[in-house]
């Protein structure tokens, strides 16, 4: 179950409004499942006068279907539901106060809109900003509480938007790749590849003022498709990943490492394990064959990689459903475990495999009378850091369920050097260490992988000492 920033912010709204804003229509245009299965895009309108909401829906329209014909929206489109709130403003447009230093001929205008929205914020005549931030909070209470990506279009021809907590654009015939690039910063965290400005420099998934190649966030894609390490030639302190990104051209691809970006957020929203069957049975007939099955929700192409195991024996691969026999079944107690792992080749981060592997396990207890079958479901998360390590690694890994759990650094021929942690029943919850490098073994700079074992389940990371 996913955990949404729009539920906190209507437990804010609830605790400081007597009521909620006012109700509008809400169209839904994608809808590929439920809403608590999927990643809910909610856009809403600013500066269309009533008359003109029927093409507001027109536009919004036209940013979704170019959207997803972009990657990496193309090949996840089925994780995202598309809903248009239709609000009125008195007038139509977006204000235009002047007040930038780099201001158009768009003339002053102070239009009645919903939202505030207005160019000129923070002094950039482009950047195009809902001022009324209370007033979107309130329409999204009242109107789509469960919503995971907030979007404001304006009703403007004028080149503009903005990113952030709400994702902002215009109208302007770029309409649908300034949608996009900005949707990179609210949605995937990404900071702009041009040169903003130095208030806009920071570390961040897409900038660093880390040099070296094997060091930046996103070394694993260095020397692949154009992805290097380049400095801004307006302050070449601060490195972007790539020279032709949508983070800093429109009408380009994003790069492999806002790719990345995109897919790991995804991950973190929706599950591709949808479902299973069954989740408990009595079974009172020895000889029938048990069907246990996954509901997944795959990527196009599939990615997906999934396997099957009996008692810690390969059963199956890349299948949704198995069936066993009872009379394969031994008197006493046994497992069937799936896990599911989206491999595709859009993410390199170290973390993917160990943060979104998803396990569900059967315990299966075969006796005399009959039997008993029940299932759970369980993930991994890891972190270590600082990595590169100087001094200390701390270690953080949460389970979900009670499990056993070994913890050893290897050296980089694959021999064991130290076991740091062995639990043969880890409590579920969030466990969290920290140990030198003398105690890790670490005594000489080098490469070494860090290998933790959950319950037969292994994840591996990359350790480098400096």
């Amino acid at each position: 179950m996913k955990t949404r920033y729009s539920l906190f912010v209507l437990f804010c709204l609830l605790l400081s409004r007597a009521a909620f804003g006012q109700t509008f229509p809400v169209d839904t245009l994608v809808k590929t499942g439920p809403l608590n299965q999927r990643i809910n895009l909610v856009f809403l309108s600013d500066g269309y006068q009533t008359a003109q909401l029927p093409q507001f829906l027109s536009d919004v329209r036209g940013v979704v279907t170019g959207m997803f014909a972009q990657s990496p929206f193309r090949e996840y489109q089925g994780y995202f539901n598309v809903f248009a709130v239709q609000v009125p403003s008195v007038d139509a447009g977006a204000k235009h106060p002047r007040t930038a230093a780099d201001c158009s001929a768009l003339p002053l205008a102070t239009p009645n809109n919903y939202f505030g929205s207005s160019f000129d914020q923070g002094g950039i005549h482009r950047l195009l900003v809902p001022t009324r931030s209370s007033a979107v909070a309130s329409v999204l209470a009242a109107n789509f509480p469960l919503y995971d990506q907030a979007f404001v279009l304006v009703n403007s021809t004028e080149y503009g938007g903005s990113g952030g907590a709400l994702a902002t654009s215009s109208v302007n015939v770029s309409a649908r790749e300034i949608s996009i690039h900005e949707i990179g910063h609210s949605f995937a965290s990404l900071i702009d590849e041009y040169w903003a400005g130095a208030s806009y420099a920071r570390e961040g998934l897409n900038m660093t003022a880390q040099t070296n190649p094997t060091l930046v966030r996103w070394a694993p894609w260095v020397g692949t498709n154009g992805v290097g390490v380049y400095p801004h030639a307006e302050s070449p302190t601060w490195q972007r990943p790539h020279q032709n990104c949508k983070m800093r051209f429109l009408g380009v691809a994003f790069c492999d490492v806002c790719r990345q970006a995109f897919v790991e957020r995804i991950h973190t929203l929706v599950r591709p394990v949808q479902g299973f069957s069954p989740a408990a049975a009595t079974i009172s007939n020895p000889t029938a064959a048990v069907p246990f099955a996954l509901t997944l929700l795959a990527p196009a192409p599939n990615t997906l990689r999934v396997t099957w195991q009996r008692d810690g024996a390969l059963l199956a691969r890349n299948t949704s459903q198995v069936t066993v026999p009872l009379t394969a079944l031994n008197t006493g107690t046994h497992t069937i475990r799936a896990e599911v792992t989206d491999t595709t080749a859009m993410t390199r981060a170290s973390t993917h495999l160990s943060q979104h592997t998803y396990v569900t396990q059967w315990t299966v207890t075969n006796t005399a009378t009959g039997t008993h079958l029940q299932a759970s479901t369980f993930e991994y998360q890891l972190e270590t850091y600082p990595n590169p390590v100087t001094d200390a690694l701390n270690l953080s890994y949460k389970l979900s369920r009670p499990a056993p759990v070994t913890v050893t650094v290897l050296d980089e021929t694959g021999r064991r050097l130290r076991t740091l942690v062995q639990e043969p029943a880890a409590a579920a919850g969030t466990h969290q260490w920290r140990f030198t490098a003398a105690e890790l073994g670490l005594r000489r700079p080098g490469s070494y992988r860090l290998l933790l074992d959950i319950d037969g389940a292994r994840i591996s990371r990359q350790l480098v000492k400096e």
